[in-house]
């Protein structure tokens, strides 16, 4: 028993270091390969589901008109009482809420939510809305490693890494992107590169490609895009799609934000139904409007160069992903934006080629610009734009042509258009804060067990000789006095000399609070980084007594080292 508790307080304080260590890469392929697998069955569920409901095709076949408009409210209905039986008051869940959640709480997501996204997540794509499955992946495989975290007892700056790990093994279970997940996660959700994090993310993210091959085979989802090389006299066109793409996608973004703007103060249940009864009306006109990004892509390769069609089915689901996503069904955003994008690509490329002024545009590549160039113009994510779409296209030789498109679409967003990426948009209309001090940000990266002093004394109510001797003997050694008050609860002081009091000894005593030793120096400045001295004592767990000491110094080194 002794030799197992050693062993789990050794793992913990190398999962303190903001180092690769072994231990951190062992946790991140562990938290990785759960978070795979949590993917995988929510994958299996959602095909499974659309057999129930009779949706053989992916929604290339329309279903019966009454069959059709009924699932999405249907839908809708079981996604309000999956809420209320799980007690959850508010729609906060997806990408957006993974960043708020790694930024203020480690990545550490309720169960409540988590629930709602597997279970809803389900049902949305199940009955058609037009939304992805990215959104819930990332939460997901968050919510599976940090709950392998908890397990462990492990230190919360290795839980917010194990929550990157999670994220990054989900999106490659989901799409077999590992590239592009590892840099999504760092681009998106951490919005920093460090190698420490890197390293055990790149390790889930291979993982979870790996499971992903295993379960569902090595195709890509695009296998049916075949990219060709662009000519250069074509470039030019590259470049001018790049800009239809900024521009459309700052288009989207206004009206998605909008729609959450109007519908922020409806109940949840009006939110739901109406965005089941408008996704109902639309597959009713245009049953095409079904189905997530990658069931328009579909859609969209067969029927190219029917202009009037696909035009008709752009409108379509930009309103129905504005509409879903708005109002809060549970679903991602990425999934969307891809088939918008590339119908974009298709009405372009149709557009460009009836005007016969040159060769013809290569219609799979520009269907692949177009979902890199809206990805980026959505998400601001320019590097996870470009490695997905190589990645699901297999294709080298679209790089170029790809970094063409992204950047014109990139700028327009940001700083032609002033727009915001559409995840922190969501989360400033929600109030939900994304961003944290330098200091504090600085500080989470290491736990308190690696810098804590263990070599201190404790005296239960000493005499002031006792002290005295204890502080002459005691050399370099804390000393801390413990005493019990009225309510029977510890009170902990920490005694030194009083430098003030002239040449008679004199003793300081400064009352000191308790943080666990999961804690991280962030924890540490919140409770004296105001005094700028003091000190806070460690505890394995409440009512435990004190097992280390972090000192204001302690906190002051850190700081100097971080913001080097």
């Amino acid at each position: 028993m002794a030799s197992s508790s050693a062993l789990r307080q050794q793992l913990r304080k190398q999962l303190a270091t903001p180092s690769t260590t072994i231990a951190i890469c062992i946790m991140g392929l562990a938290g990785g390969i759960l978070a795979a697998l949590m993917i995988a069955g929510f994958r299996f569920a959602i095909e499974q589901g659309a057999y129930l409901v009779g949706n053989d095709s992916d929604w290339q076949q329309p279903l019966p008109t009454t069959y059709r408009f009924l699932l999405p409210i249907v839908a809708a209905v079981f996604i309000y009482g999956l809420f209320k039986l799980s007690g959850s008051k508010q729609l906060r869940m997806g990408i957006p809420y993974v960043i708020h959640r790694m930024k203020q709480h480690y990545g550490i997501l309720p169960w409540r939510s988590s629930v709602n996204q597997f279970f809803g997540g389900i049902i949305a794509l199940v009955a058609g809305f037009s939304v992805g499955r990215e959104g819930p992946s990332v939460h997901l495989g968050a919510a599976a490693a940090t709950w392998l975290g908890f397990h462990f007892d492990a230190p919360k700056n290795a839980i917010r890494t194990l929550a990157a790990c999670g994220i990054a093994a989900a999106i490659a279970a989901s799409f077999n992107t590992p590239l592009a997940a590892m840099i999504l996660v760092m681009e998106v959700v951490l919005r920093e590169y460090k190698v420490h994090v890197f390293i055990p993310v790149m390790l889930s993210a291979v993982v979870g490609s790996l499971i992903t091959e295993e379960i569902f085979g090595v195709a890509s989802e695009l296998a049916a895009l075949s990219a060709q090389d662009i000519p250069t006299t074509q470039l030019p066109w590259v470049v001018l799609l790049g800009v239809v793409l900024g521009l459309v996608g700052v288009l989207f973004k206004k009206l998605m934000l909008d729609v959450m703007e109007t519908v922020k103060d409806m109940s949840l249940f009006t939110r739901l139904l109406f965005a089941g009864l408008i996704t109902a009306m639309l597959a009713v006109i245009i049953p095409t409007s079904l189905g997530t990004g990658l069931t328009a892509i579909e859609q969209v390769l067969n029927h190219q160069g029917q202009m009037s069609l696909l035009t008709t089915l752009l409108l379509a689901k930009l309103f129905a992903s504005a509409i879903a996503l708005g109002m809060g069904i549970p679903g991602g955003l990425i999934g969307a934006v891809f088939g918008i994008g590339a119908i974009i690509a298709a009405v372009f490329v149709g557009a460009v080629n009836g005007l016969g002024i040159q060769q013809d545009l290569s219609f799979d590549s520009f269907i692949l610009l177009g979902m890199a160039g809206i990805l980026a113009a959505c998400i601001h994510a320019p590097m996870a734009a470009l490695l997905a779409i190589v990645e699901l296209s297999r294709s080298v030789e679209i790089i170029i042509p790809a970094m063409l498109v992204i950047v014109p679409a990139y700028l327009i967003s940001s700083q032609l258009l002033k727009s915001k990426s559409v995840f922190i948009a969501q989360l400033e209309l929600q109030g939900l804060p994304y961003q944290l001090a330098p200091v504090h940000v600085a500080l989470q990266k290491t736990g308190v067990e690696n810098v804590m002093e263990t070599d201190f004394k404790l005296l239960l109510e000493p005499t002031q000789n006792e002290l005295v001797d204890s502080l002459e003997s005691a050399q370099a050694k804390t000393v801390i006095v413990m005493s019990v008050n009225e309510e029977n609860q510890a009170l902990y002081r920490l005694v030194s000399y009083d430098i003030n009091a002239g040449d008679s000894p004199s003793l300081s005593y400064t009352p000191i609070k308790g943080i666990r030793v999961t804690s991280t120096l962030a924890e540490v400045h919140d409770e004296i980084g105001q005094q700028r001295r003091g000190a806070v004592f460690i505890y394995e767990s409440d009512g435990d007594q004190p097992c280390g000491i972090v000192t204001w110094e302690v906190v002051r080194k850190a700081l100097q080292r971080e913001l080097a």
